[in-house]
């Protein structure tokens, strides 16, 4: 469908018989899913999206130059989901009617960026069955705010555009430009949001983003990994506490790999040195196996990560006793029932591995969640758990083909709220919406 179109096929056309069009095209004459997915009619369409930072641009789209090249479409990776894929419609547009276009600079009002802009909303809100939707909710034909923002969420769009579609075309809200302006601001639809208890940024339209997401790696896997690893394990791991400069860590490095517990340097005042080492090994390890993925696989991981250390026959061993994990609002499993949750927790591992080709990519992360959140929640090691469930989460990762993720100091504190939610409600959403950022992050980090 790629090629389908052209700025010809296109001429006359106005943006709503376009996204008409588009629309009839992507389901065969059917009735649509609300809310439309315009990355998954990127990638129909032939177009790869990629989220970027950027000053003063929303998205930007890249013409191929032939027909074997790929189109590539640049979105602001800072604005709100509703926006992004408000860009995404956009940019589509361009893609199919006027691809001399490059940019689609903030506040651009031309001609070619103003039918963008009316076919990305007729896309996202098509006429008819808005209409339909906004019908259920109107009072002597009006709609009011708070019905606005409810149809808002159904349609994956911002309040304001939503307002906006509803006045001018339908006129189920009065209000000139200027007063809608006031009355956006004064209705604080964020914090109407939270009132009503309805996520700022819906796990939905997110989920939709990362589902047609292309990775681009795959060709410099080992490339991204070995920045990864670099930038994880010498930068993230404690390492600011040593005062030691390139040629000494070189030289501990070197004598605990050859002698290990024999090395003069294997004693508690290199103790962070040590765990580095194992933790990168470890890492090492997890990209180049071959090695069948189980829960059991814990145990060999925790036991890499201390191989260094003064007394590593410790390691790799489920504890003996229960321990309070500080800062947590749960209680580990008991230390008797650790193998048997273990063993439990294998047939989720078993059916991530058999399905793993049938999940999308936001299924298939939520399900590694769900087992990372419960490794966490049993708890098996004395020490070592969180680098040791991570560690099988990366694994876990790339066997889908994902890039790893870590959480620096910043990100940490989400990544620890997101834990204590699923900890007391079982809801995965945050936990997924901190993760999904992170899979973005290490590209750009380490694809630069």
């Amino acid at each position: 469908m790629a090629n389908k179109f052209s700025t010809i096929y296109c001429d006359g056309m106005t943006p709503r018989k376009l996204a008409q069009k588009v629309i009839e095209d992507v389901y065969g004459g059917d009735n649509p899913l609300i809310p439309i997915d315009p990355f998954k009619m990127m990638r129909i369409y032939g177009i790869v999206y990629q989220f970027m930072e950027f000053k003063d641009l929303e998205g930007i789209y890249l013409v191929p130059e032939d027909d074997n090249d790929v189109a590539v479409v640049g979105i602001n990776k800072k604005r709100p989901i509703t926006r992004q894929r408000f860009s995404a419609a956009h940019e589509l547009c361009h893609h199919l009617k006027d691809r001399a276009n490059e940019t689609c600079p903030i506040g651009a009002k031309n001609n070619v960026e103003v039918f963008a802009e009316q076919f990305a909303g007729e896309l996202l809100m098509p006429y008819s069955i808005f209409k339909t939707e906004a019908d259920k909710y109107a009072m002597d034909g009006k709609v009011s705010f708070d019905d606005a923002l409810i149809l808002a969420e159904e349609f994956g769009v911002s309040f304001n555009s939503c307002v906006r579609r509803l006045a001018y075309d339908f006129h189920m809200i009065d209000g000139s430009y200027e007063n809608l302006n006031k009355l956006i601001v004064k209705y604080k639809p964020d914090k109407k949001k939270e009132e009503l208890g309805i996520d700022k940024e819906s796990i939905m339209l997110v989920r939709q983003a990362l589902d047609s997401y292309v990775f681009f790696f795959t060709i410099e896997q080992n490339l991204v990994w070995y920045r990864f690893k670099n930038d994880f394990i010498y930068n993230e791991n404690r390492m600011e506490g040593l005062n030691l400069d390139e040629e000494e860590v070189a030289e501990i490095v070197t004598d605990l790999r050859l002698n290990r517990q024999e090395s003069v340097y294997c004693r508690e005042n290199y103790e962070d040195l040590i765990q580095v080492l194992g933790h990168s090994e470890l890492y090492d390890y997890i990209l180049s196996t071959q090695d069948k993925l189980t829960i059991y696989k814990l145990l060999d991981i925790n036991r890499m990560l201390f191989q260094f250390a003064p007394f590593p026959e410790e390691a790799g061993k489920t504890r003996t006793d229960n321990n309070l994990v500080l800062g947590t609002k749960f209680e580990t499993v008991d230390w008797t029932q650790v193998v048997m949750e273990l063993y439990k927790l294998q047939n989720h591992v078993d059916d991530l591995l058999v399905h793993i080709n049938d999940l999308t990519i936001s299924e298939y992360v939520l399900k590694c969640l769900e087992i990372h959140h419960r490794v966490t929640q049993i708890h098996p090691f004395r020490d070592g758990n969180g680098r040791s469930s991570r560690a099988l989460l990366n694994w876990m990762l790339r066997l889908k083909g994902l890039p790893p993720i870590y959480f620096r100091t910043t990100e940490k504190e989400s990544y620890y709220k997101a834990l204590e939610k699923a900890d007391q409600d079982g809801d995965y959403n945050e936990l997924l919406r901190v993760t999904i950022r992170e899979l973005y992050r290490t590209i750009e980090r380490f694809l630069k």
